[in-house]
């Protein structure tokens, strides 16, 4: 099998180290090439204004570098302060990256693909328990030992009754909190006609995800939108019944097609979805597919 090589880096939060280099170590097994140099800054000092400085330094050096694929370490919190300060003109003259992560990552990934138009792949983490080997770490591995076009495949439920036979669209989304704290800025695409989108979380109560959600409703970023499929809301502080309790309420909400999901959020399997990949829901399975 060629070999591949992916740049792991620290964009957020500290990984799990044991955790970490074990599934680093599977990662090279399997056939890759990982470049990987630790952060030396603990959880709180990544906030302070050195701890900024550094992550962002690993962003841009990341950003900049020969790798095609950038896996983050893991999510937390502090990617949100770092994209106001990217050098965003230089970044448009290099070749495409695919970055690879999920929750507080999502902030990042939406900024790549509305200023640069890059795709990533909303996928485990190595520095995370949840990257436990399963079949969504298989089909990530897969993917990334492939050429495109890749392609994905999972099961949707529609959350509320429609008549609708098929729909299409550009992948968009990710963590739920995170990509709501990028409305109104050039970090999050001002318009999303079109899009299929998709969104998870963890740690949410009801009442924030519905606040969340409002805030997509009155600021105009679901006109034109084709479908919406929520994936898992995890920990929300309640009984385990919160969560379809919520889908409901967000669905009855939305103006389009309102799907759920069991296969990805901050769970196990989390399954890979590339944004910016075309896409379709038809006889409850969302296929997606990102070519060259």
């Amino acid at each position: 099998m060629e070999r591949h090589s992916i740049h792991v880096f620290e964009p957020s939060g500290p990984p799990e180290e044991d955790v970490l280099e074990r599934n680093l170590q599977a990662l090279r097994i399997a056939g890759f090439e990982v470049d990987y140099t630790p952060l030396q800054t603990d959880a709180r000092g990544r906030l302070e204004r050195d701890g900024v400085r550094t992550r962002l330094e690993e962003v841009q050096s990341a950003l900049k570098s020969a790798h095609r694929y950038l896996l983050s370490a893991r999510g937390g919190y502090g990617v949100s302060e770092l994209m106001s300060q990217l050098d965003w003109q230089t970044l448009a003259q290099n070749p495409a990256k695919v970055l690879i992560g999920f929750s507080d990552v999502s902030a990042l990934q939406s900024a790549m693909f509305a200023r640069l138009g890059w795709p990533s792949l909303h996928a485990p983490m190595p520095g995370s328990p949840l990257w436990q080997g399963g079949a969504d770490v298989v089909e990530l591995i897969d993917l990334l030992s492939s050429d495109r076009p890749w392609r994905g495949e999972f099961e949707v439920t529609p959350v509320r009754e429609t008549t609708v036979i098929e729909c299409q669209g550009v992948l968009f989304g990710g963590c739920l909190s995170v990509l709501s704290n990028l409305v109104g800025t050039p970090n999050l695409p001002s318009d999303l006609s079109g899009h299929i989108l998709f969104f998870e979380d963890t740690g949410e109560s009801a009442p924030r995800l519905l606040r969340y959600w409002r805030q997509w409703l009155d600021s105009g970023l679901l006109d034109g939108v084709t479908a919406v499929v929520f994936g898992r809301f995890t920990n929300m502080g309640s009984t385990g019944e919160a969560e379809t309790w919520v889908l409901g309420e967000l669905a009855v909400r939305t103006p389009c097609p309102v799907f759920s999901s069991r296969d990805f959020g901050h769970v196990t399997p989390n399954r890979p979805i590339a944004l910016g990949a075309k896409a379709k829901v038809k006889d409850n399975r969302l296929c997606w597919r990102l070519d060259n």
